[in-house]
């Protein structure tokens, strides 16, 4: 698993659940004549933070970290199960609040929180989470986004920045921003669904630390509607999760259609 995929999967559940609790910018871009192709820069991206093989070494992973949004007064802590090829887990533990869950299995999805009880995640929310449970993301981004576009030079938080344009097989549209010196993600300009509609975001990733030899941001910025979460990368450890983490519950499949 490659960890900088991390701050676009714990987003989407962040964002939707500020947005039931509780700006983008524009940079200048510069466009040069001799700009490396957009499978330059992320094959630059991918050596950056540790290579293929390492990426593919492992096949699950365990992180844990906090989380900050001071606009609505929400703080806590977050663990993330994360299993090849696609399943993923999202636990949030919100202070004085209690646990959101985000969950999907590789073949359906389902959510909960103490406001809206358990549901099953439906339509192009769905197709979002699938996507994002992506074990191996950053090694498939042809497949994820088969149109890729190097637009230009762009300053982001003072660095400057290879700006490619993506859109995915749902012709979902973003902006990755991949720092030209170091060739790590540091930027990311997205439309996120939720059960609200459909939100603006901006990710900041920095900090940048090792973790059993793959390179992650430890500290990621997401900005919405005006707010801010701060998430916090802790601790990664790899290959310990229990596949019975992803089976739903008898209140999930309750919820099934027949």
């Amino acid at each position: 698993m490659s960890l900088p995929s991390l701050p676009r999967r714990a987003a989407f559940l962040l964002v939707c659940s500020a947005l039931l609790l509780g700006a983008a910018f524009t940079p200048a871009t510069i466009v040069a004549d001799d700009l490396p192709a957009s499978s330059e820069i992320i094959a630059r991206f991918v050596e950056a933070i540790g290579g293929e093989e390492a990426v593919r070494s492992h096949t699950s992973a365990t992180t844990r970290g906090t989380f900050d949004l001071p606009a609505a007064g929400l703080s806590g802590e977050t663990t993330i199960y994360q299993m090849a090829p696609d399943k993923y887990l999202e636990s949030t533990n919100m202070a004085g609040i209690g646990e959101a869950l985000q969950v999907y299995n590789g073949e359906i999805g389902w959510a909960s929180d103490p406001m809206q009880g358990t549901r099953l995640v439906e339509g192009q929310m769905l197709k979002d989470v699938a996507r994002a449970a992506r074990f191996y993301a950053e090694l498939e981004y042809a497949e994820i986004y088969p149109e890729q576009t190097t637009v230009g030079e762009t300053d982001w938080n003072g660095q400057t920045t290879y700006q490619v344009d993506l859109v995915d097989t749902d012709g979902n549209e973003s902006s990755h921003y991949f720092a030209k010196d170091t060739g790590l993600l540091i930027g990311i300009e997205t439309t996120q669904s939720n059960e609200m509609g459909t939100a603006d975001v901006t990710i900041n990733s920095s900090d940048y630390k090792e973790f059993g030899g793959l390179m992650a941001p430890t500290r990621v910025v997401i900005s919405f509607m005006g707010m801010e979460i701060t998430q916090t990368i802790e601790s990664v450890t790899w290959d310990d999760v229990d596949p019975g983490v992803f089976e739903p519950s008898e209140a999930i499949k309750a919820l099934l259609p027949e």
